[in-house]
């Protein structure tokens, strides 16, 4: 076995769909610099259009992606291959592997742990984010229940996130419930904290042996991705923003978990913007990075009805005048 100091270090970085996983890697990607080290890193996104990707892609991050899905269900290979890709460029000192929403961590972990990767990487620590205001809420579905949960109990580090959005007695809930599912974690509350990547490089290195039983989870469950669908449009021309708010505001969280992507609105054509909805809250900012990346939504549920939602997108974009044109 090489030496773990000779290895580079991997942070998985785990939670469950809008959590905020993208928007902590974006705050590590401004610390880095602070650290001495160079970061790479590896995304998967659950839908077939790369968004998060683009959203920290920037001129010398070394990047690399996991596309068919779900990482936890990729082949072994793909995972394995894009880790290796980074290691052998040489141009990064630690890799963050960013999982998609709905990825089973012990699977990912099983990977970056195999006897494969080994000689060239070490599992630094399991990062999952927690969105406290949703796991604050009554009526959690129960499959959701048993992935956050687990994705819980394999963390070494737990960020609540969203924090400013609650008041003390939930943010007390919540803390009692993570210590309850994992006590050992160092627990670090958003927007307030930031796990800092000097100190999680610095600590000593995540156990691999890592087997936990949820209390959930019964033998042979399937995943719950198996229940979920990605739908993906592309826009075709410059959109009314009322319309496409009205759009976001009316998407049922109980279908549509996750929304985002890239627009432009008709009286700004020349303006690109970002949009997220995370179970049927949404943001619209401008983007302003170049290149800019192509127009295009992904929604994210269980169950969705593609044709549905193409449908209402059409209607959106040219009228339904000629909501049977087949675009998109």
């Amino acid at each position: 076995m090489i030496p773990s100091t000779d290895r580079l270090p991997v942070i998985l970085l785990t939670g469950f769909l809008g959590a905020g996983k993208t928007t902590l890697l974006l705050r590590w990607l401004a610390e880095s610099p602070a650290t001495g080290k160079r970061l790479g890193v590896v995304m998967n996104e659950f839908g077939a259009e790369s968004v998060d990707s683009q959203l920290i892609s920037r001129p010398g991050l070394p990047l690399a992606q996991v596309s068919g899905g779900c990482i936890c269900c990729a082949s072994d290979n793909e995972l394995g291959n894009a880790v290796t890709k980074l290691v052998q460029e040489g141009d990064c000192d630690y890799l963050v592997v960013e999982t998609s929403g709905l990825a089973d961590p012990d699977n990912v972990i099983d990977v970056l742990t195999d006897t494969d990767l080994l000689p060239q990487v070490r599992l630094q620590a399991v990062v999952t984010v927690v969105d406290a205001q949703w796991y604050a809420r009554p009526g959690i579905e129960a499959g959701e229940r048993v992935l956050v949960r687990k994705q819980v109990q394999f963390a070494h580090v737990l960020c609540l996130s969203k924090c400013d959005r609650l008041g003390d007695a939930e943010i007390a809930f919540v803390e009692a419930e993570m210590k309850r599912l994992n006590p050992n974690a160092w627990v670090v509350k958003l927007p307030f904290g930031l796990p800092e990547l000097g100190e999680i490089l610095a600590r000593p290195a995540a156990a691999t042996e890592l087997r936990i039983e949820t209390e959930d989870a019964g033998g042979g469950e399937p995943h719950l991705h198996n229940a979920y669908q990605s739908v993906t449009w592309r826009f075709p021309v410059p959109v009314d923003r009322s319309k496409f708010e009205a759009f976001l505001s009316g998407l049922d969280p109980r279908e549509v978990v996750r929304a985002k992507g890239f627009i432009r609105f008709a009286k700004q054509p020349d303006k690109l913007h970002v949009f997220q909805s995370v179970f049927g809250h949404h943001f619209i900012e401008e983007f302003p990075v170049k290149p800019s990346p192509e127009t295009v939504a992904v929604l994210i549920g269980p169950n969705l009805d593609a044709a549905k939602f193409q449908d209402q997108l059409r209607t959106l974009v040219f009228g339904p005048q000629r909501s049977g044109l087949k675009l998109g």
